[in-house]
This record gives structure tokens, sequence and C-alpha cells, in this order.
């Protein structure tokens, strides 16, 4: 049996963290599983890395922050390695160039392309856990490149796929994927099946999975499992499953979970939609909910690009107002758009409270709202008492 099993920043975090791991690891290879470990970088890492290039330079190039962040990924498969080594098994770590995940090169949001894992089988066979830094490539014009935030989690199941693994573990600092972020809501419970449409939906809007490595799961049709990593005991969430349907009248409203995020900031720009797109061609910017009103575009960004964007639109005379500290609070479920009791109720919470509203959005399966950052929890918790807690 071949297992893939990804350790995020939080359970990497310190020596004893690492030691830990190193133990679980163990304990699945002596088990006589096949084992390749995917590490994040440890605890924080990368928001330190970050916060050197920003104090050390005005406007960081992304070629320099890939080189730069990588070594995070480093720090960690290395440590891990040597701790499985202590404890007498076999391991190796590698990057992800020595690894052969070639990607596009868009430097801090590049795609896997392809994966050649030869050294990765060769270790394998020669009955070594491998290592690999996780959020990490190189590109075909050999440079080296990053996957964006969360990235380890689409290098895990894109090894699960190429590698044909018999399953993939998420291992986190929490329990699985929730109904919402118990750190905001504590009466959120654990979702235990999650079809893969959902979990996209959670991971794209701020649960603890990167969206991307959901859609190649789906695509690949990969068996992942996320749980904890401090407990083997632990269910978790598992994705995919057959899910029974609720059992729900026909249209009848049925919300799955809200998912929060923040760290955004929000722009409104006095611009066309095409002088604004034509600006920012060059640079690989997400631009989340990008909409445009006769005022205008708006749309919100990650903090890491917010320098760059902002340099950019006062290079091209383009006239913006910037939110910082904005958060997005989500809410995943059926039949939403079709209900008029469920916007009059969380609009007139809205009002009533007084919440900073940036913006709101919907798709087929969920509805987002930007809102300020200190009003976040207010939001999540309300929506979850509301549309899951009261209808148990």
């Amino acid at each position: 049996m071949l297992v893939i099993q990804k350790y995020g920043g939080s359970s990497l975090a310190t020596p004893k963290h690492i030691q830990n791991a190193a133990q679980r690891i163990a304990d699945l290879r002596k088990s006589g599983s096949q084992v390749v470990v995917v590490a994040s970088a440890m605890g924080r890492m990368t928001d330190h890395l970050l916060r050197l290039a920003e104090k050390t330079v005005k406007v960081p190039p992304p070629r320099e922050i890939d080189m730069l962040l990588t070594a995070g990924e480093r720090i960690s498969m290395s440590l891990l390695s040597m701790a499985l080594q202590e404890l007498g098994v076999a391991a190796i770590s590698f990057t992800g160039s020595q690894s052969g995940i070639i990607t596009t090169n868009d430097h801090t949001d590049a795609k896997i392309i392809d994966i050649r894992p030869y050294r990765i089988c060769e270790e394998l066979a020669l009955g070594k856990v491998v290592i690999i830094g996780g959020f990490q490539g190189v590109s075909e014009k050999k440079e080296i490149t990053t996957l964006g935030r969360g990235g380890s989690d689409t290098t895990a199941v894109a090894l699960a796929a190429v590698l044909q693994a018999d399953r993939c573990e998420i291992l986190t600092d929490v329990n699985g994927l929730y109904s919402a972020d118990p750190r905001l809501v504590p009466e959120a419970r654990i979702l235990t099946s999650v079809d893969y449409e959902s979990a996209l939906e959670l991971a794209s809007l701020g649960a603890k999975m990167q969206a991307r490595s959901i859609e190649l799961a789906k695509k690949f049709n990969v068996n992942i499992r996320i749980s904890s990593s401090s407990s083997q005991t632990t269910a978790g969430t598992q994705i995919p499953l057959s899910l029974k349907k609720s059992g729900t009248a026909i249209e009848q409203i049925k919300v799955t979970g809200v998912a929060t995020k923040d760290g955004f900031h929000f722009f409104k720009t006095q611009s066309e939609m095409v002088t604004l797109l034509k600006a920012l061609k060059n640079i690989p910017v997400p631009l989340r909910f990008l909409a445009h009103q006769k005022t205008g575009v708006y749309f919100l960004i990650e903090k890491e690009q917010v320098v760059l964007v902002r340099q950019i639109l006062t290079e091209q005379n383009i006239n913006f107002e910037e939110t910082q500290n904005a958060a997005i609070v989500s809410v995943l479920g059926e039949s939403l758009t079709h209900s008029i009791e469920f916007f009059t109720s969380v609009f007139s919470q809205i009002e009533m409270e007084k919440i900073d509203l940036l913006f709101s959005a919907s798709n087929a399966i969920s509805v987002t709202f930007g809102v300020g950052a200190k009003h976040q929890e207010l939001l999540a918790r309300f929506i979850h008492k509301t549309f899951i807690t009261s209808i148990d």
C-alpha cells in the first residue's frame, strides 16, 4: 500500500512537533506501507520570510520571492528526514525540483504541468520514506517556482494521482473540515463526509485545503482524508464518499457550512474593466470576486500582492480606494439563491449589527459576504446558529 501524507506548517511548528510527526510516519512505515511525505514550512515561517522581504525592499521581485520562500520547506523536510533516521527508519528528503515536479514559469502562483517521479520511485523501491518539500517545483526554464498559498496540498494530491497512491492524507491542526471555523464558531461540527463539489467550494472560500488540490482530486479520483496530525484515531473528513441525500423538500434551503477567511485587501478602482486588466496583465495576481459597477471595478486580493498592485495602479494613474483587513464569510448550501428568507435574515442582521458590508456575491451553491475582518466572527456565528444549529 502506498500512502501520501501531507503535514501542514502547524504540524511541524517546533522540533517536538517534527519528532511527533516522525514517530507517526515511522509507525506507518513499519506497518508495511510505502510512504511519501509532503512537508510544509515550519509554523509561520512563510509569513516570517515574507516580512523579511518587505522590510528589505519596497517591492520584492516575484522570482526572488520564490527563491526565498522555498527555503522554508527545505528546513522542515530535512529536519523531518533526520528525525526519521534517528528512529531507525530509512528516509531521504527532496526539493520539488529533485522530485521532478515541473511547473509553468508563473512565479508565486505556478501550475504543475508534469511530474517525473523517477527518484521518488527509486527510493521507495529501496524501502525509504521519501520526504518532499511542498509548495514548490521547477519550471521548464529551470527556474524555482512556488504554487501559491496552500500549495503543499496541491503537491500531495498531484503526487497521489501520478503515483496512484491508495490514499492521500492531509494532516493538519484540526480534526477535519468543519461546518464553520471552530475558533470563531464553537458550535461548529466536523463534516465526516463531503463530496468533491462541496469540498471544492469550501476550500475556495477559506476552508483548510487549497481549492486547486480538490480540483486535482476530482479530476484524477484521488481518495483524500483530512484529519488531525496529533491524533491517529480521529476519523476526520473523507472525500469523496457516496453521499445520501438529505431527504428535504425540493429546493428547500439546506446550509452545509460557513467558510471564513481574512487577510484580504478590498480595492475599488475608478476605471473600466479592460483598462484595469491591461494594467495588471503581467503579474500573477488572482483578483477575487472581481465585479464591474458604473463607478468602476472592485476586487479582493490577498496581502502578498498588495504592494505590487498598489504600485501598478498608481503608475497607471488609476484612482482607487483601499480597505485593509477585509474578510469573507461564505455560506455553502442548497437552494440558497432561491430563498428570500435567507437573504432577508442575513441582511437584517448586517443592518442591525452595523456590520461593514463591502460586497455580496453568489453562485449555484454558495453566497459570499465581504465584510470588515472585525465583523467576520459575528456574522459567521449568526449564520451558523440560524441556519445550521437551529435545524438539528
